[in-house]
């Protein structure tokens, strides 16, 4: 089973979201020590940023760096540039950085498609931007780890 963390702060850019969401993981037992850099390395060869609708970035790094299941979520006080999934030579604005740390590949592939089907739902954004962060952690936690949307 995964755990959400939601945290909200400032990233000057990319990286240093990257590392705060990171270091999160790491502080709670979730990942070692290099996961962010390793992060970090993945997203400059496989930008995750999503698109200009979707002001959202997930990054994550391969399974031998991850502990435990989790997603550390940071709500950013103001966006960071994120190059795009779907074109390298375009950046997003990202607001929200879900961090992925995922073992099972099974898993990996359910909470991505949940992800990205929740992302898709504008009304889903709006209630993200409304949510403080323990409201953002319920939110995410119900559609995220939850069977209800595999339907």
């Amino acid at each position: 089973m995964s755990e959400i963390f939601v945290i909200q702060g400032y990233a000057q850019d990319w990286k240093e979201a990257l590392k705060m969401t990171g270091t999160h993981l790491y502080e709670n037992g979730c990942v070692v020590e290099e996961f962010w850099e390793k992060c970090a390395e993945r997203e400059a060869e496989f930008p995750t940023g999503l698109t200009e609708f979707c002001p959202v970035a997930i990054p994550h790094a391969s399974k031998e760096y991850v502990l435990k299941q989790a997603i550390c979520a940071l709500k950013l006080e103001k966006p960071v540039s994120f190059k795009s999934m779907a074109d390298w030579d375009q950046d997003i604005d990202v607001r929200y950085v879900l961090n992925l740390a995922l073992l099972d590949d099974s898993e990996h592939i359910k909470i991505v498609t949940r992800v990205i089907r929740s992302l898709k739902d504008p009304a889903f954004l709006k209630k993200m931007d409304e949510c403080d962060e323990e409201e953002l952690k319920v939110l995410l936690n119900d559609y995220f780890l939850t069977e209800k949307l595999d339907d």
